[in-house]
């Protein structure tokens, strides 16, 4: 938590909470025991210190300028955008009574501004992976998070890419997922129409299959025998 949080029960705002040297000794215990460090991060302020203490990535980054994007760039660090958070804090405080007064100015304020950052972000180079600080949007709708992150200048194949192979290198696991290669885990997905041109089709995924198991597919059902069944057991 670099920053204060737009659901905090605080008016307490949503810039930096751990002093420059708090920081770097949470980044350098965390290398030295080989873990990486994700910094919650909305305020300028908190997202610089925390880019400066080594930090491997950023989520939120919502007020991010040039300076601090470039900043990121030439540091390596990633940006988690978390677009959908915003659009459904938004939405909520729209509620009545939804949320408590200073969680609500918070949310009307911080969510309606998450997105440019993107655009500045990806200008500048920085390496955006992908998530979406799911519970605060509703689980089993995280592929909406594409069709934004294309909204604010992404390509389709680079929303994509953040959901596979600058997921992977992220979390330090390029040699077993990130890409369909020999020797990596059998994972994947199918659309019935091509992502790479309307990315809004990852939300209708039509095939899937885990480490060679395959759970979903339009012939699911019939009766050619060639689907395995799921293992009834995972680790």
């Amino acid at each position: 938590m670099a920053t204060g949080g737009v659901l905090d029960d605080s008016a307490a705002g949503t810039d930096q909470q751990f002093t420059d040297d708090e920081l770097r000794a949470i980044m350098t215990t965390a290398h030295t025991l080989g873990r990486k460090v994700a910094a919650h991060a909305h305020g300028l302020a908190g997202i610089r210190a925390a880019v400066l203490a080594g930090v491997d990535s950023i989520e939120h980054g919502t007020f991010l300028d040039d300076d601090t994007a470039k900043l990121m760039h030439d540091r390596g660090t990633y940006l988690v955008p978390t677009l959908m958070a915003g659009e459904e804090v938004v939405k909520l405080a729209q509620n009545p009574g939804y949320f408590p007064p200073a969680v609500r100015a918070k949310a009307l304020d911080v969510g309606a501004k998450m997105g440019t950052h993107v655009r500045r972000a990806h200008a500048a180079g920085v390496k955006i992976a992908f998530g979406t600080d799911t519970a605060v949007s509703p689980h089993g709708l995280n592929a909406q998070e594409f069709a934004l992150l294309v909204k604010q200048g992404l390509t389709p194949i680079e929303a994509i890419e953040t959901a596979t192979v600058n997921a992977a290198d992220l979390l330090s696991l390029t040699k077993e997922i990130g890409t369909l290669e020999p020797g990596k885990s059998a994972d994947m997905i199918a659309t019935a129409a091509d992502p790479t041109q309307d990315v809004t089709q990852l939300e209708h995924v039509t095939f899937v299959m885990k480490q060679g198991a395959i759970y979903k597919s339009p012939h699911q059902g019939e009766a050619d025998g060639w689907l395995p069944s799921p293992p009834a057991e995972r680790e």
